[in-house]
């Protein structure tokens, strides 16, 4: 009976941080849909001249190779949205190309789903995606 109870209670410890991880990544999805996926999403694939933004998928094989922890993946991703400096850029080429990023009101809260459904990588690459990353990086 003891371990019955033990049992219980530590599935009701731990049940609720996975079903509220999986909450924040459908949240971080939505978003992502919501706020950023009009500029980074799969329009105008890898034709650079149809875009108006680096795919998402660029963005987070930059910063995955800069920040493959998921806690500092997501500080950085939050700090960049929440404040565009192009001497903190980890994607230069994006910037002469496209510019800088425009400010965009989102909290802080929503900007950390966002990045951390990034960072899990359930997210649709433009076709040619990774052929140009063999390209133009020797690795995919």
């Amino acid at each position: 009976m003891k371990i019955t109870q033990s049992i219980l209670l530590l599935s009701f410890i731990f049940l609720p941080q996975s079903v509220f991880a999986d909450s924040d990544t459908k949240q971080g999805e939505h978003l992502y849909k919501t706020y950023c996926s009009s500029c980074h999403g799969l329009s105008g694939g890898m034709d650079m001249s149809q875009r108006v933004a680096p795919p998402i998928a660029a963005v987070r094989f930059h910063y995955i190779g800069s920040y493959p922890d998921k806690t500092a993946f997501v500080t950085a991703i939050t700090n960049w949205v929440e404040k565009q400096d192009e001497n903190r850029s980890l994607m230069p080429g994006a910037i002469r190309r496209f510019n800088i990023m425009p400010p965009i009101s989102i909290s802080r809260e929503d900007t950390q789903k966002i990045a951390s459904y990034i960072y899990e990588g359930n997210i649709e690459k433009p076709a040619g995606f990774d052929k140009h990353v063999e390209e133009m990086h020797g690795k995919n």
